[in-house]
Formats: structure tokens, sequence, C-alpha cells
């Protein structure tokens, strides 16, 4: 436990797991992760460009490279996403309840010396990241350790009063300043899930986005697309997959590249079914079927897609496609704020509003980033609030960027990079954790992604 988490580049998979056993255990007391900060020296180039200067750039040949980059915060001390996750898990103070709908929870003080004195709490109900309800929580005087029982009073608690995901969050805050934070800031939070009515999206007969839904060569119209959707078995690899060598195995399945080498077209009036063959660039074989069908406004893909048993371990399964640049607007309904991956995915489900080009995280060395575990639906728009939005089946690992993996997997420092001018998207039905297999314990197994049949849905409308 002296060395538990290594924080290098995307990493620090599986701490809740870790915590999960701190607290439940007497014997265990705590660990500490490797380290604070990353330690990349600003180097100026001959062109002026600033960077974030590792092992190499200096002209030395006796290095360790980018492995002095494995810090929780960059070189600039701004935070990398992980600090969130562990922001969240040492938390002063968490909330438990039995069934949030009834009002009723728990409060424990975590803390070995202070009573709660020093904070002020409010909570949210929200629907779909609406706030239809809201109040401040008269905090009891739990002393170092202990619980108390608190009530929540809302006629929303157990009331659906309509379709949409519905949560109930607290969040706790300092009343006064201190050494290290303003008055009011978040020291911790917890969300709940409400009874809720899954908002469902009308059939339609058909449309005119149906009618143009599928080309002649089998592709997907998206609108505003630039590039149809494909499938994608493969990510920029992070840190811990280099240094872990899993990558090794991405190689030998040449999952990077993907080709078409088949497809049939079956046409209704009430669907089209695209059946298609790609080939990896060793030669293996992957089935993709889509059944496209008109929805209310737009039209819904069933996505299938079955990839080898023999691939022990890939980074995701999923589809990738790109859309015009101008629709720099990004809402998701997932989780968030922070970039998140399914081993490291402590996060408010909310409504977020963001752009795409706040959605990338500057890695020292580019990698893997930004993806949001837990996503319903995400909408891209221009200025105006036209653009399209989608809406998943079941909640999936998504990402929309300004780079693409190949981009990201070919460079070696943050600034070599352009953006393409198209927004990358990716979905996912299975997302391999991060882990912090640099210099510590891969991901857990759960969270590994091998061979077989995955299927999701997606509808597609224009807003």
């Amino acid at each position: 436990m002296c060395e538990y988490s290594h924080a290098m580049g995307n990493s620090n998979g599986t701490l809740k797991e870790y915590w999960d056993a701190i607290h439940s255990l007497p014997g265990l007391q705590g660990g500490f992760i490797w380290e604070f900060w990353d330690h990349g020296i600003e180097q100026t180039l001959a062109d002026g460009t600033k960077r974030s200067a590792y092992g190499g750039d200096f002209g030395e040949t006796r290095h360790d490279g980018n492995f002095v980059c494995d810090g929780m915060v960059f070189p600039d001390r701004t935070p990398k996403p992980a600090m969130h996750e562990f922001k969240a898990i040492a938390a002063p103070v968490a909330f438990t309840s039995t069934k949030a709908a009834t009002g009723n929870f728990t409060i424990t003080n975590r803390q070995f010396f202070k009573d709660l004195a020093g904070f002020g709490c409010t909570w949210t109900i929200t629907r779909d990241g609406e706030v239809i309800d809201s109040g401040t929580l008269k905090l009891p005087n739990v002393a170092p350790q202990k619980s108390a029982k608190v009530r929540i009073a809302s006629k929303f608690l157990a009331k659906i009063d309509g379709p949409g995901e519905r949560f109930i969050t607290f969040s706790l805050f300092n009343l006064h300043r201190t050494d290290w934070a303003p008055a009011g800031h978040e020291v911790a939070w917890n969300q709940f899930a409400l009874p809720s009515r899954k908002e469902t999206i009308a059939a339609a007969k058909s449309n005119e986005l149906f009618e143009v839904a599928v080309d002649e060569a089998g592709e997907i119209q998206i609108p505003f697309a630039v590039f149809s959707p494909v499938p994608s078995l493969w990510r920029a690899p992070t840190d811990n997959d280099r240094i872990g060598r899993f990558t090794l195995k991405w190689e030998q399945y040449g999952v990077r590249d993907l080709e078409r080498t088949d497809c049939t077209i079956t046409e209704s009036a009430k669907s089209y079914k695209v059946v298609s063959e790609w080939q990896t660039s060793t030669g293996y074989k992957i089935k993709q079927v889509q059944l496209v069908t008109p929805v209310k406004d737009g039209y819904s893909v069933k996505e299938t897609i079955t990839v080898p048993k023999q691939f022990e371990d890939l980074a995701r399964v999923g589809i990738n496609f790109e859309i015009d640049g101008s629709l720099s607007n990004y809402t998701y309904f997932g989780i968030g704020s922070h970039e998140n991956y399914p081993d490291r995915k402590i996060g408010r489900v909310h409504k977020w509003v963001s752009t795409v080009a706040d959605q990338y995280v500057p890695y020292v060395r580019p990698q893997e980033n930004g993806g949001h575990a837990g996503v319903r639906w995400f909408a891209l728009t221009d200025n105006a609030g036209h653009g399209v939005r989608i809406d998943l089946s079941k909640p999936c690992q998504v990402s929309a960027t300004p780079f693409r993996a190949s981009q990201l997997a070919d460079a070696t420092h943050d600034v070599e990079l352009v953006p393409t001018g198209n927004t990358i998207v990716h979905i996912d039905a299975a997302h391999r954790g991060v882990g912090t297999a640099s210099c510590g314990p891969d991901t857990l197994p759960q969270y590994r992604v091998s061979g077989g049949t995955y299927s999701f849905s997606w509808t597609v409308r224009s807003i």
C-alpha cells in the first residue's frame, strides 16, 4: 500500500475497490498514490512553442521517457480527472440510504477528530438533469466516526411526475474559509437514484430522415456527419496500456485498422438491414449487423458486433464516426463533469453542458482521453442550437473530442496535436478500464473486454 496506485497519464483505475476494503476492514488505514504531480519541465522549442519536456527531450540517451509524468496533477498543478475520483473517495462525510424515496438517510462523519460544525449542506432533486426541487439540510452535530439519521421532506422523492431519470444529490460545503479552500467550497457529495419512468421515443412508419438513413454502400447517414459509423475495437494507448504491454495483443489482433470486405443490404418499407464483414490488418474477421428502423423525427439503429472469441483483451467494442466541427457544443446526460472510465467513474449523473474542445484532456504524452461512462444521450449543436441528438438504449461509454485516436497514438507531446476540424465520436458497448499497470496492478477482470457478441441501440434525431 506504499504505492498502491500509479498516476501516470490516464490512470488510477479501481481506486474505489481499494477504498471499499480500507473503509470496511479495521486493519487497513489507507495508502499512498504515486505521486502528486507530473515532473514535466517547461521547454521552449525553436519555433517558440512551449511544452512539458520529459526524458530524451534534452538530447540525453539514458532516460525513462515520460515515466516522470506520473502525478495526480499536471506540471502546472491543475488537477487531472483522477483527482475528482479521489476527492469523492476521501470525502469527510458520507450519506447512505436503503431507500432514498422515503427521504430517510444516514450521515456518517468519517473524520477522526472533528464534528460537522464547519459544514453546510444542500440537496437537489433532478429529472433528466433539470432541478425540480431543492433545499437546505440542517446538519446534526455528528461526532467523529459516528452516524446520525436525517430526513428530507419533498413530494418529489417518491412521486413520478413525468418521464425521465430522477436523482437526489447532496452537496456538503465549507461554511468558512480554510487555509486550503474558500467558503462555499464543496468537500463532499452523494447521489441516489429515485423512482423513475423511462422516456420512450415514439415509433413511426417513416420520415424523411429514415428514407435516407442508409446509402447504396450500406453506410449509415447521420445528419452533419463527415464520416459514417464504423466498428471500433482500439484506442490510443494509455501509458498503462503501453507499459503494461497490452498493446502487443492489439497489434497481434490487428484491430487498429479495420477494412470492410463484404456488405449486404436488405430493404423493406419498415427497415434496412445492413450486414457487414470487417477484417483486421492481421486477417481476423469481425461481423457487424445494423437494423435501422424509423422513429418519430429520426431512426434507430440496433447494433450487433461479433468479435473473435480468441480476442482475450480489447480496448473497446463500439462504433466511431465523425461530425462536422461546426457542431462544437456538446451536451450529454451521463456521469461527469470530469473525464471518467469504467473502473474510475465516481461522478454525478446529470445533464452536462460543455464544448467539444473542452473534452480534450492534455496528458503530457497524448493518449485515450475525454470519455464518459454511463451516458444515456448526447447532443452536438452549432451556436444556433441546430445539430443532432443521439439516445442510447443503455448507458454507454461515450467520447466526443477534436482528435482521432490515431493522432493521439502517434504524438509524443500534447503540443504536437492539431484538431482535425471534425468532432470524433465514440460510442462503446464495452470499454476497457484504465487500471494502473505502468507501475502497479492492471484493472480488475470485470473491467476487461474480451471476444464475443455485443449489442446496443442508438437513435438519431435532428434538433
